[in-house]
């Protein structure tokens, strides 16, 4: 596996999320970045979230928080398909874009 794997598309990174955490050593550092807050944060449609993520946001004041916690979520998710799991490390919600190491 790779040391270091930075995903970073445009929008979603839900599609590439499990290729991502079998392709990173173990103890390696796995770095993504959604640029879809507004999905993430319930300002859209919530279906798509939960199409995504497989959660549904509220919109509410600590909606940021909840996008953080939400890709976290689904990072662990698909980290444990492999008997695998994740250790957040820093998160930001920035602008248009939330990121998580």
């Amino acid at each position: 596996g790779f040391d270091v794997i930075d995903l970073d598309p445009y929008g979603s990174a839900a599609e590439f999320m499990d290729a991502a955490v079998q392709a990173v050593k173990d103890g390696g550092l796995l770095c993504v970045t959604c640029t879809d807050k507004a999905i993430l944060c319930g300002s859209k449609n919530a279906e798509t979230c939960y199409g995504k993520y497989a959660s549904m946001p509220l919109k509410a004041p600590y909606c940021h928080e909840m996008a953080i916690r939400i890709l976290l979520q689904a990072l662990e998710k698909a980290a444990n398909k492999y008997h695998r799991y994740i250790i957040p490390q820093l998160s930001m919600s920035i602008d248009f874009y939330v990121r998580v190491f």
